[in-house]
C-alpha cells in the first residue's frame, strides 16, 4: 500500500496551507509568491507548488503577472465585491438546496461538529480561527453537493473571507450559523436559504 500522498492530495494539502496564510492576514494583497520559498517550507521540489499556485490562481486568489510573477491578487473594490457576494450567494443557494435533499445522518454530525468548531474559535475571539471554521463549514455542503462547483465556490469565498474584519461580536457568527445548521439538520429549505443570505453579506 502506497504511504505516500497522491500528487492531487499534496497539492491540495499545499493550497490547504496558503489559503490558511491569506485568510490570517499572513500573506497580504499583491504580496509576490515565491515558489523556492514554499518548496523549501514545504520541503519538496517546486512542481508540486507550481502545481498549487496554478491551482489558486484558477480559483482567482493568486494573479500571474508579467515580469513579476504570481502574486496575492488585489484587494476587490467594494462594487467588486458586491458582485462577487451575490455570485457565493446564488451559488451556495443551489448547494444547500441540494444537500438538503441528499444528506444523510452521518452529514448532519458532520455539520454539528464543525458548528462547534466555530464556536470554540469564537469564544477563543480568534479571528483567523474564526474566519477557517467559517469557510469550512460551509464549504462542507458545498462539496458534498457539487464537488464540481466547489472550486469555483472556494474562489470567491476566500476573495470575500481574506482580512475577516467584519464580525466585531464573535456572538453573532454563533447565532448566524447556528440558525443555518438548525434549518438544514430540520430539512428546512426555505429557513436555510433565508438564514445564509443574512449570514453571506
Amino acid at each position: 500500500m502506497n504511504k505516500f500522498p497522491s500528487k492531487v492530495a499534496f497539492r491540495d494539502s499545499i493550497c490547504n496551507v496558503i489559503r490558511r496564510d491569506l485568510i490570517s492576514g499572513k500573506i497580504g494583497f499583491d504580496e509576490p509568491i515565491r515558489e523556492q520559498k514554499l518548496a523549501s517550507r514545504f520541503g519538496t521540489s517546486r512542481g508540486p507548488v507550481r502545481d498549487a499556485l496554478m491551482q489558486l490562481t484558477q480559483e482567482g486568489i493568486l494573479v500571474y503577472k508579467p515580469n513579476k510573477g504570481v502574486r496575492v491578487n488585489s484587494a476587490l473594490t467594494d462594487e467588486e465585491r458586491s458582485v462577487v457576494v451575490a455570485m457565493r450567494l446564488e451559488l451556495e443557494t443551489y448547494c444547500i438546496k441540494k444537500f438538503i435533499n441528499q444528506a444523510s445522518e452521518t452529514d448532519f454530525v458532520n455539520i454539528r461538529l464543525l458548528l462547534e468548531r466555530l464556536k470554540t474559535a469564537c469564544n477563543e475571539a480568534s479571528l483567523p480561527e474564526v474566519a477557517e471554521s467559517d469557510l469550512a463549514l460551509h464549504r462542507y455542503w458545498v462539496a458534498q453537493a457539487s464537488p464540481h462547483l466547489e472550486s469555483t465556490w472556494l474562489g470567491l469565498s476566500i476573495r470575500m473571507i481574506m482580512k475577516y474584519t467584519r464580525l466585531e461580536n464573535f456572538k453573532e457568527s454563533i447565532g448566524e450559523h447556528h440558525r443555518i445548521v438548525e434549518a438544514i439538520t430540520n430539512r428546512n429549505i426555505t429557513e436555510s436559504i433565508y438564514y445564509l443570505g443574512k449570514n453571506i453579506i
